[in-house]
């Protein structure tokens, strides 16, 4: 169902890994400036890419609108094709029932607006096409930078996760964003 997006904004190009990707997803999974704040974040050697890359591809089949599994995107630069970062929208994984949305540049694309652009796009995205009333973000709380731009894409903040199942959450910052229609 989710086998070809491809959402533009004005300077970007979001849309499906492919195999040929191998080498950004790379990358960016072996990037400390990328991976700082994800909880899942560890250094992957080629072949642990290659693994992900299959489950990557193999979420974009399986979900649907009423079985949605999540997808992670490459994000490019509409001028010189270059690789930014990605973008991901997956159901939470202490509460199924939400959707997050996450994201990650190169560092020598902060300060451009490419995450406030990013995710704009993503939960306009998740709002029109995909039935999703709401999309929540979580941040880690020394994050300064990424709570300005959840407050930009116009997230609001909601609380600060404790005792979660999921340890990797505990101390994030909640926010999120409700469509009006």
């Amino acid at each position: 169902m989710y086998e070809h997006i491809r959402i533009e904004t004005e300077r970007l190009v979001i849309g499906n890994f492919t195999n040929a990707d191998i080498i950004q997803l790379h990358m960016i999974m072996n990037n400390e400036a990328i991976m700082k704040y994800v909880p899942f974040a560890k250094e992957r050697t080629l072949e642990e890419c290659q693994e992900l890359m299959k489950r990557i591809l193999n979420r974009y089949k399986e979900s649907t609108i009423s079985n949605f599994k999540g997808f992670l995107l490459l994000v490019v630069a509409k001028d010189n094709n270059e690789c930014v970062g990605f973008v991901g929208l997956f159901p939470l994984t202490y509460d199924t029932t939400e959707n997050e949305l996450f994201y990650g540049l190169f560092e020598e694309h902060y300060g451009k607006g490419y995450a406030t652009e990013i995710g704009k796009a993503i939960i306009e995205y998740g709002f029109k096409n995909m039935n999703i009333n709401k999309i929540v973000a979580t941040v880690n709380k020394d994050n300064e930078v990424s709570k300005r731009v959840l407050d930009k894409m116009g997230m609001c903040f909601e609380y600060e996760i404790e005792d979660e199942e999921d340890s990797s959450y505990d101390g994030e910052l909640m926010y999120s964003i409700k469509s009006i229609g």
